[in-house]
């Protein structure tokens, strides 16, 4: 049989592991996650009253126009953002990686988002759409637009910078325009919330460029 003092260095075990998991239990887990578009411009006043500012109200198709199908993607990604933790600028070489600040999706994912959503509201047609598509869907297209981001970043509280080339192509894949375009954004509060916000604004102003040479191309 089991000795007293055995019996009660197991009901001591006993204690020690229950009192283990529910401090476990009680600890809160401090990751942020993070989107670009509405939910990221609204956590900063002063950033949804510039980027609201910037979109025009939607445009709908006139006798004579034409629909045009716009496709958004892909987006192509460096590998130094393809990665679920925010990065952060610490010097023209050198960037940091938050463990605690997230994305809540892919990045790829949110800039094609943003870009899609702009694209929509400037351009005469409620057919934009975000790769990947197929189907009916893929033959309804007149353009896509191919985005390559070739740096997305900034610090909290600074600038975001955001560098792409991208292109237009043409239903059957030919080249209708290559066009570089360089955007910078400051933040107007510090932390990630404005950060993100300045990335938000970055993506409105890029999509109001792509969108500016899909309406100036023959429908």
């Amino acid at each position: 049989m089991m000795g007293h003092r055995a019996a009660v260095a197991v009901r001591l075990l006993l204690v020690l592991a229950a009192f283990v998991g529910v401090a476990s239990c009680a600890v809160t887990d401090p990751t942020l996650y993070y989107t670009l578009g509405r939910g990221a411009v609204s956590s900063s006043p002063a950033g949804t009253t510039q980027a609201k500012a910037d979109v025009p109200t939607p445009l709908r198709s006139v006798a004579g126009t034409g629909a045009v199908g716009v496709g958004v993607g892909p987006v192509i990604m460096p590998g130094y953002l393809d990665r679920v933790m925010i990065v952060t600028r610490t010097s023209a070489d050198t960037v940091a990686i938050a463990n605690f600040h997230r994305w809540a999706e892919p990045l790829e994912d949110g800039i094609a988002r943003v870009l899609t959503d702009e694209i929509a509201a400037r351009v005469p047609t409620e057919r934009v759409v975000m790769f990947p598509w197929r189907g009916v869907v893929a033959r309804d297209l007149q353009y896509q637009v191919v985005i390559v981001v070739l740096l997305f970043d900034g610090r909290p509280g600074g600038a975001v910078t955001l560098d792409t080339r991208w292109r237009i192509l043409s239903r059957d894949g030919k080249e209708l325009l290559v066009k570089r375009s360089t955007v910078t954004e400051s933040a107007t509060a510090p932390g990630y919330e404005a950060m993100v916000a300045a990335m938000t604004r970055a993506l409105v102003a890029l999509g109001g460029d792509i969108a500016a040479e899909i309406r100036a191309l023959p429908s």
